[in-house]
């Protein structure tokens, strides 16, 4: 058994949507709702700022941070629920 509590992502299917993503600050300010597990050099975050949502992408390789486009609250946790299933990456 494994010791990560949050989970981990599939490989994308071989159609899955390709998100853009577009570089931001470690100090930008958000509420983190949701996360895959920070064992990967790459972990996602599902995030809210001024009643909106958006993908953040955290490579610690390089300490880079890249977000999506802020969106609804539901398209949000739609795509959230794409990611974590490998529709979306």
């Amino acid at each position: 058994m494994s010791d990560c509590l949050s989970p981990h992502l599939p490989e994308p299917e071989p159609n899955h949507e390709r998100l853009t993503w577009f570089k931001a600050s470690k100090e930008s300010r958000r509420r983190t709702l949701a996360w895959t597990c920070h064992c990967a050099v790459i972990f996602h975050e599902l995030c809210a700022a001024g009643g909106q949502s958006f993908l953040r992408r955290t490579d610690l390789a390089t300490d880079e941070f890249y977000e999506t486009h802020r969106m609804r609250i539901r398209d949000g946790d739609a795509l959230w629920l794409a990611l974590l299933e490998g529709r979306a990456r």
